[in-house]
């Protein structure tokens, strides 16, 4: 068997014809991925693309691998990295990206290559890298997606910004949603032709979505129900397979793969989203903003084994924004101490609601994932040069 994983940056839970055709057409993926199984149910880890490519490929939430925002550069020693595994176990793994510098110091467990962000050329390139027979994995990671949706500035937060500061939310979205047509309709559908699917594991998933509000204009500041929620398409040739439970997270996805792979456990706090939980279900999100103007010294202030901006409580590294949910209640803290917000996960509206009667402590949460983490005590090291980063953050319309 063989292995595709598809990351489509910026991918909004709305974003899908299957769900909302009023919205989208992709009658050409739709007809390839008919036998795909799909849930809108599912959440990610972060809104952030760095952050969560970490957490996709290692198993584990942001404060245990310690990339926990866009600018960290640093990450855990030690931290399980799926594609090293599938390449262990003697499988022909490649990793490509339409932004692959924004994915430098992120570590999958294979090098990430340059994909060519015309989809003809893209298309080309991964063909040439395609042999016949079992033991491929692949992973391909779209930017196309990813704001400013072919905005003749190029940056994310420039001409994209000032239209939905002026109010023009509905050119900003009619632009995002060509983008993703095209990704699906010219980049995907025709990569998922040429495959046998019954050789072939599917995984395509949104690594988080986009809001287009004045208080967050670009992802990345919250954990807002539109940044956090995300579309997740599933493949496994003849079976029925699919997302058990009632909610699930982008955390599952390496200990899924794994199990279906025979590839060696992770203890981390993913599960395998094929069988049936065995508890409840509850999952963290985080996200570490970037500065508003200049991150430079934020990128440049921790060094190799230090412990970036823990707090003085028992949660660890639980810095900036924290989001504790599971499928009926979502607790959300804007900073360590403060007071949780709660709402239901899956309101888009994120309408106040009480918190619930029983069973339900956020704080006692926190502190038992820190507590029982298997990585959390571990050291850091680089992933990436401060400059480097800073450099490709800016030039990408991170930073101002």
């Amino acid at each position: 068997m063989n292995l595709l994983m598809l990351s489509v940056d910026s991918l909004r839970w709305d974003a899908v014809a299957r769900t909302h055709p009023h919205l989208m057409a992709t009658p050409r993926f739709d007809r390839i991925a008919e036998v795909f199984s799909y849930t809108n149910r599912c959440f990610s880890v972060s809104t952030a693309t760095r952050p969560v490519h970490q957490s996709v490929f290692s198993g584990l939430f942001p404060f245990e691998h310690g990339i926990t925002g866009q600018h960290r550069r640093q990450r855990r020693l030690g931290i399980p990295r799926l594609f090293a595994a599938l390449s262990k176990a003697g499988f022909r793994v490649g990793a490509f990206s339409e932004a692959a510098s924004i994915l430098g110091g992120v570590d999958i467990g294979a090098p990430v290559g340059a994909l060519p962000n015309r989809a003809a050329a893209g298309r080309q390139q991964v063909e040439r890298w395609l042999t016949s027979g079992d033991g491929q994995a692949l992973f391909l990671h779209y930017w196309s997606t990813h704001a400013p949706y072919g905005a003749a500035d190029g940056r994310a937060l420039g001409e994209t910004a000032r239209l939905v500061r002026q109010g023009q939310v509905e050119a900003v979205q009619t632009s995002y949603r060509e983008a993703v047509r095209e990704c699906f309709e010219d980049k995907i559908a025709p990569l998922l032709e040429r495959l046998d699917l019954g050789t072939w594991t599917v995984v395509l998933f949104g690594d988080h979505g986009e809001r287009w509000a004045e208080e967050e204009l670009y992802h990345g500041r919250t954990l807002h129900h539109d940044v956090l929620r995300v579309p997740l398409f599933f493949h496994v040739p003849y079976t029925n397979a699919s997302p058990r439970g009632s909610i699930c997270s982008l955390i599952d996805l390496s200990a899924t793969l794994r199990t279906l792979f025979g590839l060696p456990r992770v203890e981390g706090y993913g599960r395998d989203l094929l069988a049936e939980p065995d508890g409840p279900i509850r999952y963290l999100a985080q996200i570490e903003p970037t500065p508003d103007r200049e991150a430079t010294d934020d990128i440049h202030m921790s060094t190799v084994g230090s412990t970036p901006a823990f707090d003085d409580t028992d949660e660890g590294d639980m810095t900036g924004v924290i989001a504790v949910y599971d499928a009926q209640h979502k607790a959300t803290r804007n900073r360590p101490r403060s007071p949780w917000q709660w709402t239901s996960p899956f309101d888009a509206a994120q309408r106040p609601v009480l918190p619930p009667d029983l069973g339900f402590d956020p704080d006692q949460a926190l502190q038992a994932w820190v507590r029982e983490s298997s990585f959390v005590d571990h050291g850091l090291e680089d992933g990436i040069d401060a400059d480097i980063l800073h450099q490709r953050l800016r030039d990408l319309g991170y930073l101002g």
